[in-house]
């Protein structure tokens, strides 16, 4: 399924989870099965999805990065802007593919999701173009009920005004937002943890530990020929996990968990 928004060329990736333990005892089947060789899903008997990836529950998190993120990085390198979204209902797994619960003891880990293989894969790549002199700054910010949060400000309290506004040249702008600059791998992953850290979580029917609030992870990376300080580009990598798409009669969702619900 080839997609394109405003021009923009847009490619959909299905994965499908396993069943969990509370949906074992409760007796319940799963009612998927995929086409061996292609990129579809069969949900019941008859009502078939075609989509540009296709991962089933046997699927590990390196080949769903490997296959349907790692070719954007080589986008990026050339100064093109790329987006990840992660989007589902709650409890289908989004914060789990896109590593927002990371920290640094998982490292080695086959658990590892988008967001730090996609740092380990840019630095890797930057330590390749020795011609190129490069300059990155990554941001993080969540959004919870229609509310901008920097998750990289040391202090909530003291967090500027954050604003949305559309520059003329740069396109739209968050003004007041956390940019930090990171030489190495190592400062772009702890960037990461911190803003995990402070994501808003609760319990909902669905998932005990589900994501109440959209979540932005930025990197923007600008790029100089070392023999052409002229020769200047600048390009982003934005990778989002949203938050849960959920009915509220399956969530059981009342008083804060209703009026998220509302709000996403």
């Amino acid at each position: 399924m080839k997609e394109e928004v405003k021009g923009i060329p847009v490619r959909v990736a299905l994965r499908c989870r396993p069943l969990v333990p509370k949906e074992i005892n409760e007796g319940c089947q799963m009612c998927l099965s995929f086409v061996p060789e292609e990129p579809q899903v069969v949900v019941g008997t008859d009502k078939s999805f075609t989509y540009d990836f296709v991962f089933d529950p046997s699927a590990e998190q390196e080949e769903v990065f490997n296959t349907a993120v790692a070719p954007l990085i080589k986008g990026v390198f050339k100064g093109y802007n790329a987006t990840v979204l992660a989007y589902g209902q709650t409890g289908s797994g989004k914060t789990y593919s896109m590593g927002g619960a990371y920290t640094a003891e998982q490292e080695n880990e086959p658990t590892v999701g988008v967001i730090p293989r996609v740092i380990q894969l840019l630095f890797q790549e930057i330590d390749k173009k020795s011609d190129f002199e490069f300059t990155l700054k990554v941001s993080y910010l969540e959004i919870y009920n229609e509310e901008i949060l920097d998750l990289l400000c040391p202090s909530r309290e003291k967090a500027p005004q954050i604003n949305i506004r559309e520059d003329p040249k740069e396109g739209i702008k968050i003004v007041g937002l956390t940019e930090k600059t990171v030489l190495v791998a190592l400062d772009t992953v702890s960037c990461l943890e911190q803003g995990n850290n402070c994501r808003t979580v609760a319990s909902t029917a669905m998932n005990s530990q589900s994501s109440r609030s959209h979540a932005i992870f930025t990197i923007s990376i600008e790029q100089r020929k070392k023999s052409d300080k002229n020769s200047s580009f600048r390009s982003k990598l934005h990778l989002v996990d949203l938050a849960g798409s959920e009915r509220q009669k399956k969530t059981k969702a009342e008083g804060d968990r209703l009026k998220e619900g509302e709000n996403n």
